[in-house]
């Protein structure tokens, strides 16, 4: 042995000497160990894949449902809707039921700071305190127009000369104007009316004070039509939610009915409440003549008072022919301005709803009295008006893009490419066909055919088809309602139109021609 060896190489070689045969009978015992797992390995994975076939179905399905839960919860990340409330005023009672709705709705508020909204709700003018408004995203909707004071402001509004306005002219610069007028028409009586406040009286020309800066004179029309004896004005609500092209909708489940607390009759120029609609108005069902046919037979407030009308052998219809007409022909005559004030702007993300205010006479003539930006939506004093305004907001919202936050299920196309594609907006088939608008889209002819479209177009139409997919109970005035598509004569209609009104006048056209739906 060698003598570096310690005991335990000694003791192991001695026993390899001694022992020859001991190691190849350990290499026999392993083989047979390592045979043994084989054979137990192959068992247990051929029970485990018998299992996992058997069990197959159970577990795709299992793997389907975590899918599937996963992409509903990024999509319920996705579809989470908020938005922010603008006011100068701290107080938010005017707002209970905005809020309501949107809360409704889904939407959650935030911070107006943060321009993380979708939908910001300003009931006063945003535009000159809030400069990030010029650069939106395209999901953020303003409701308010950039330019809608040239439509909500009395003094710019009431001198436009509009045929349907009573006269008036703006004081001081029109003051000898006034006086020529008042001097050819020496029975007429004169309000004068201010952009700041409500308070106008009946005064005869000598009294009217023609130094006031910023306020207007305008003709008082003295033989108003009355329900039982009481004056009274109609609010209607108006959408715009395009300019240039114009699109414009006029809500038609109610009107907004109020009646002078005292009756008209001795007239009294001294007593304001014979003539001028307050806060204190009578509500349709404490008119008599009204109150049988709103209480007890459930009609609304429009209904009531044209079952009123033919109970005196008159034609309610006419009225609603002259509203449409003067709602379309006064956003029309300011619509330029409202464009020159959006050429700041990159993105066309506002709509605006107004309350046209307007009055008749004893001939059921329809005369315009001004246009409300952030109309009054607050039911304090009288609740049952709450229904109505919640209803306006349904139909606006919706016909804007607000709508109902809900889950939808796994798809990896966005809801507006199911809801709007080519074949949904394409018209004037034959037409395109027959000028080769395929190749070449030289022609007028072509310009409403898909392949000569540009893109800020086929979004304009996107828009427009989504709206008349969720009107609700707006009703569009712009383009303009066909009644009669035999009858209707598109190139004159188009007439005296910017190009894009008649772009899109002539598109709601074709689609009239073959779906009646598209006509109103």
């Amino acid at each position: 042995m060698e003598p570096h060896l310690n005991a335990e190489t000694q003791e192991k070689s001695k026993n390899e000497h001694e022992f020859p045969e001991a190691p190849a009978k350990h290499s026999a015992l392993n083989l047979g160990s390592i045979q043994l797992r084989t054979v137990m390995l192959f068992l247990v994975a051929t029970v485990f894949t018998a299992v996992v076939v058997e069990l197959l179905p159970d577990y795709t399905k299992i793997m389907h449902t975590i899918k599937n839960n996963s992409i509903s919860v990024t999509e319920q990340v996705q579809h989470r809707r908020t938005y922010s409330i603008y006011g100068l005023s701290s107080k938010e009672d005017h707002l209970v039921h905005v809020v309501s709705v949107l809360k409704r709705f889904g939407y959650e508020r935030v911070e107006m700071d943060g321009n993380k909204w979708d939908l910001l709700w300003a009931h006063d003018y945003p535009y000159r305190v809030y400069p990030k408004l010029k650069d939106l995203g395209d999901h953020q909707l303003v409701n308010h127009l950039p330019g809608c004071g040239y439509l909500t402001t009395k003094v710019d509004l009431c001198t436009s000369q509009l045929p349907f306005l009573p006269r008036a002219f703006r004081l001081p610069a029109q003051g000898e104007e006034f006086l020529e007028y008042a001097a050819t028409h020496p029975d007429t009586l004169f309000v004068q009316k201010h952009n700041a406040h409500r308070h106008i009286k009946v005064k005869p020309p000598q009294d009217i004070v023609q130094s006031s800066n910023d306020s207007f004179v305008q003709e008082f029309i003295q033989r108003p039509f009355l329900v039982d004896g009481h004056k009274f004005d109609i609010g209607v609500y108006v959408v715009i939610t395009s300019v240039n092209p114009l699109r414009a909708y006029i809500y038609t489940g109610d009107v907004l009915f109020r009646y002078c607390p005292e009756k008209y009759y001795p007239f009294d120029a001294e007593n304001v409440d014979k003539y001028v609609v307050g806060d204190n108005y009578l509500p349709t069902w404490e008119v008599p003549s009204l109150a049988k046919y709103y209480a007890l037979y459930g009609s609304s407030m429009r209904s009531a008072f044209e079952a009123y009308v033919r109970d005196q052998s008159m034609d309610p219809s006419k009225i609603w022919v002259q509203v449409e007409s003067i709602v379309r022909r006064t956003i029309l005559a300011k619509e330029q301005d409202i464009v020159n004030s959006l050429s700041a702007y990159k993105t066309r993300n506002f709509f605006e709803l107004l309350r046209f205010d307007l009055f008749i006479d004893e001939d059921l003539k329809v005369y315009l009295m001004e246009a409300n930006m952030s109309p009054n939506l607050s039911s304090a004093h009288f609740k049952p008006n709450s229904i109505l305004y919640e209803q306006v907001l349904y139909s606006v919202f919706n016909l804007v893009g607000i709508r109902p936050v809900t889950s939808t299920s796994a798809s990896d196309t966005p809801l507006n490419e199911m809801i709007t594609t080519d074949k949904n907006l394409a018209t004037g088939l034959n037409n395109c066909a027959s000028y080769n608008c395929n190749t070449s889209c030289d022609r007028d002819e072509c310009n409403l055919c898909l392949p000569c479209m540009s893109g800020s177009e086929y979004k304009w139409l996107e828009k427009a088809h989504d709206e008349h997919l969720h009107r609700v109970d707006m009703k569009r005035i712009f383009p303009k309602p066909i009644h009669d598509f035999q009858s209707f004569n598109i190139d004159n209609e188009v007439t005296n139109m910017t190009k894009q009104n008649a772009w899109i006048s002539r598109w709601f056209y074709n689609k009239c021609e073959y779906d009646r739906t598209w006509c109103m």
